[in-house]
């Protein structure tokens, strides 16, 4: 008796089962959990259990995909280098807290500004640390398996333009309505004309750079690609949108991460005319937007290095990596230096490193950081391959790949300068990219050897 088989694309008729929905959503993620955590997220009870919609989201489309397993007759997780490299990745962090809290347990000295205080590893806080660097990935491991065909592709990554262009829209009307932001957002008293660094519905102008380098160069992707005029508008208009929208979040990393992402956009796919533009554009930048030029090199000038040696990245980067050196092939225990985690579980001088890197070499040693950054880089390996040496160039596949091999590498660029892979949308936007490249690199691999 053959197999069943569930539809295999979002379009066809009666496809719109729970799978449907739930790729909707996670393709929606940032407005549906701004729209959660703005409304319910301040009631009682109820809103305590908000911030837990995404591991009833993750849990769901396994469920989603175990439905299909079992239809199918059969268990297929499409496994990759990737798989192994993230549960190398895992294996890692759990050595560390081994080392940490049951082989070597030490007592962490973490200098804040002007004392010593102790900081001692806990089964909450390693649980808490595992949790945010690697839950992320549960989504690449499902969608993988689920994904099969390049209309689901193209529906979540509509969705995904609409949805960041939607919070480039109102980052923008915040310029143009004249709102404010705190005065600490501006780092100079030379910066003093920078009235407002937008921050939208995310609610940080660095994490709303992030969000735009993940999306941006795959708009501007699709427009390049676009056969028609109306879709070139369509494209070019959010690719604008976007563009605009990062300019004004006055974020440098998010600056360099989206030029990084367009340098590698180029080379992927041998644009030579889009690296001359882009190399013109670089040359006229001090002309048509001196605001721009004078803060990026702002961060190479004697008062920046200054301030950031008091109580700025060079101090934290500097004290992460005091503290790599009391544990260097294990680290001195997750969640421990700093970032989201250590802040979270109130840490005693627990602050943001502003490096993702460096943090995770401080937490997890030499074997944690090899591994991690293998974990990340994998999927920007296995893109640009299978984009540089394609030979179909003019189908949608190949600009989606290559829009989000431009993203990934430009957001791996923007965590040297902030730990971004701690804001959810950003992590979650991330590893559902990283999921439509493997699926996509397969289909067109597929459709190649037809």
């Amino acid at each position: 008796m053959a197999a069943k088989t569930l539809p295999n694309t979002l379009r066809q008729p009666g496809s719109r089962d729970l799978l449907y929905y739930l790729l909707l959503i996670l393709s929606f993620f940032h407005i549906f959990d701004f729209i959660l955590r703005s409304t319910i997220g301040g009631l009682p009870v109820v809103g305590s259990v908000v911030p837990a919609w995404k591991e009833g989201l993750i849990l769901l489309l396994y469920i989603a995909y175990y439905m299909k397993s079992k239809a199918e007759g059969r268990v297929d997780w499409k496994a990759t280098r990737l798989h192994k490299l993230i549960l190398l990745t895992f294996l890692a962090s759990v050595a560390s807290v081994i080392w940490n809290y049951i082989a070597n347990p030490m007592t962490l000295v973490i200098e804040p500004s002007y004392h010593w205080v102790p900081v001692e590893m806990t089964p909450g806080i390693a649980a808490d640390g595992i949790r945010t660097l690697l839950e992320a990935t549960l989504y690449f491991l499902v969608l993988n398996a689920l994904i099969d065909d390049e209309e689901t592709i193209s529906a979540m990554i509509h969705a995904m333009i609409i949805a960041a262009t939607a919070v480039a829209l109102f980052g923008v009307y915040q310029k143009l309505a004249g709102w404010e932001t705190p005065k600490e957002w501006v780092y100079s008293e030379h910066e003093n004309n920078i009235k407002i660094r937008v921050f939208s519905s995310v609610g940080n102008p660095n994490s709303l750079g992030a969000y735009m380098v993940l999306i941006a160069p795959i708009a501007i992707s699709l427009t390049l690609w676009a056969k028609t005029w109306g879709r070139r508008l369509m494209y070019g208009s959010a690719s604008l949108i976007m563009i605009l929208c990062l300019v004004l979040t006055f974020s440098r990393g998010a600056w360099l991460g989206f030029l990084a992402g367009m340098a590698m956009y180029a080379l992927v796919t041998r644009n030579k005319w889009l690296g001359l533009i882009g190399l013109a554009g670089l040359a006229a930048a001090p002309f048509v937007a001196p605001n721009i030029v004078e803060r990026l090199t702002f961060a190479f000038t004697p008062e920046y290095l200054n301030k950031s040696a008091d109580q700025g990245r060079v101090e934290f980067w500097k004290r992460a990596f005091l503290i790599w050196k009391e544990s260097p092939v294990f680290g001195t225990g997750i969640g421990l230096v700093g970032d989201s985690v250590g802040t979270r579980n109130n840490v005693p001088g627990a602050t943001w490193i502003d490096n993702q890197y460096i943090r995770v070499l401080a937490e997890m040693g030499l074997v944690g950081l090899i591994s991690y950054v293998m974990m990340l880089f994998a999927p920007v390996i296995a893109g640009f391959r299978a984009v540089f040496g394609s030979k179909q160039k003019n189908t949608f596949l190949y600009a989606v790949n290559a829009g989000i091999v431009a993203a990934l590498f430009g957001q791996l660029v923007e965590n040297v300068t902030a730990g971004l892979f701690e804001n959810l949308n950003v992590i979650t936007t991330f590893w559902t990219l990283v999921a439509l490249l493997y699926v996509g690199i397969r289909l067109a691999s597929r459709k190649a050897n037809a």
